[in-house]
């Protein structure tokens, strides 16, 4: 492994490699307005939700990287303590990046973006009419993180109102992650579209058997990944039958029973290890 000290590096390097590695990130696209009632559109991806009862997010208008200077959004929250949350879909993606030049203060980006106001019911600035899931919100706390080039400024917000397009709901009435279709920043310009990448991973609803509780050449297994074994333990247990009478060599049995978790035949998985539990 290479290792970088962020005190010993420029944070431009640092700031490149937090965003290649911490990816996908959600995408903030936050409405505000100035004390003088102008409005201000901007995506931010040091973005997410971190609690629901109040419900509190939390995104990061850093201070500019060249220059320093605050961004418009930080001062215009400052100002006035409420916002609003887009989320950004696919369909909406390149308009927002035009949303991200740095026009000068004061400029309105929902119109250089090309973006409908939506007006707002618990607070002043307005959401983007175009996004199916927007969130109004009040500023709880602002933490500053030193006023350098690139140093985070943490605007933490209570969500007052969340409004959901119909369409995008399931009939369980839950969000469907493929009519949401959204989109995730990754490192550089690079994004990815989350409707694209899906696959389901339900959570665990009981204790199930842990890593430690197998043989060494399973847990060990040079052909089994930690991905096929834990698909393994996903089953709830390890049953209990009766030892293998099967001369094959450990590879071919575990390249076999990789076959078979990974076509979700797990019972059969298990009966062509068992020999080596």
């Amino acid at each position: 492994m290479l290792t970088f000290d962020p005190s010993q590096i420029p944070f431009q390097e640092t700031h490149r490699l937090l965003l290649g590695g911490i990816a996908p990130r959600p995408i903030a696209f936050v409405g505000s307005m100035d004390k003088e009632g102008r409005p201000n559109l901007s995506p931010f991806s040091f973005f997410n939700a971190f609690g629901v009862n109040p419900p509190v997010i939390c995104f990061s208008p850093a201070f500019a990287g060249k220059t320093g200077k605050a961004k418009d959004t930080l001062l215009n929250i400052l100002e006035t303590k409420e916002c609003t949350v887009s989320i950004i879909t696919y369909d909406m993606v390149r308009q927002a990046s035009l949303a991200s030049a740095p026009f000068d203060r004061g400029v309105d980006e929902f119109v250089k973006a090309g973006f409908t106001k939506l007006p707002s019911k618990k607070v002043k600035p307005f959401g983007v009419s175009e996004s199916p899931f927007i969130m109004e919100a009040k500023l709880l706390k602002h933490i500053d993180f030193g006023a350098k080039p690139g140093s985070a400024n943490m605007l933490i917000c209570e969500v007052l109102l969340i409004q959901v397009r119909e369409d995008i709901l399931n009939e369980k009435g839950s969000i469907d992650p493929r009519q949401i279709d959204q989109v995730a920043r990754m490192g550089g310009s690079w994004y990815t579209r989350a409707a694209h990448g899906l696959f389901e991973l339900p959570q665990p609803s009981q204790v199930i058997p842990g890593f430690d509780l197998l043989s060494d050449e399973i847990r060990t297994s040079p052909y089994l990944s930690g991905h096929d074994i834990a698909k393994l333990l996903d089953a709830g247990e390890i049953p209990s039958l009766p030892k293998s009478t099967d001369a094959s060599t450990l590879q071919d049995r575990h390249m076999r029973a990789k076959e078979l978790i990974e076509n979700d035949d797990i019972d059969e998985a298990w009966k062509v290890l068992i020999g080596y539990l």
